[in-house]
């Protein structure tokens, strides 16, 4: 009798992914690499054939008006994840919305801290470059090599404070309006 082959796949997963994937298995009481296994082969039963995309329309005249509301029912974590998107785009929940169903593609901005925190970031490798000639052999004056390293420090200490004060601003509720 002829064996036959198996291949593997290997896929990556978020530590979240894994968390709601684990929880489902072990709903169906069964283990994680069956409930993959049964899901990838009930996927590939079905023929899904993908709409055609919408058409990006033009931002609207001033004087154009929205006349069309349409509604639908989200979870709680699905509308909390738009109103982040939204939140992290700069732009009303409304907006967004209406942006990505016409297939556009909104810009996330990013925050002024996390901007700061990326500048001293490179500072900081420019002055460890300068630091490696010195230690491969090139002449640097003391003096400088000491504002070198107390550049390097008050870099350290920005940085922390950076970091610090944007995990609270990510963690601080939003107001409402």
């Amino acid at each position: 009798m002829a064996r036959t082959r198996t291949k593997q796949y290997s896929v990556s997963f978020s530590v979240r992914e894994i968390a709601r994937i684990d929880a489902a298995a072990t709903d169906a009481g069964i283990t994680r690499s069956a409930w993959l296994r049964h899901h990838a082969l009930r996927a590939v039963r079905y023929v899904w054939v993908r709409p055609a995309p919408l058409s990006a329309s033009p931002p609207p005249r001033p004087s154009a008006r929205f006349t069309h509301r349409r509604s639908t029912f989200l979870t709680e974590e699905q509308l909390a994840a738009l109103e982040e998107q939204a939140r992290t785009c700069e732009l009303p929940l409304a907006t967004y919305m209406r942006e990505v169903l016409v297939g556009g593609k909104p810009v996330a901005h990013r925050p002024l801290a996390r901007s700061a925190i990326v500048a001293v970031n490179r500072g900081v490798k420019e002055l460890h470059e300068l630091l490696q000639l010195a230690n491969g052999g090139t002449l640097v004056a003391p003096d400088l090599m000491r504002t070198v390293t107390g550049l390097l420090a008050a870099f350290d200490t920005l940085r922390d404070a950076l970091l610090a004060a944007d995990a609270a601003a990510s963690s601080a509720p939003e107001p409402t309006a």
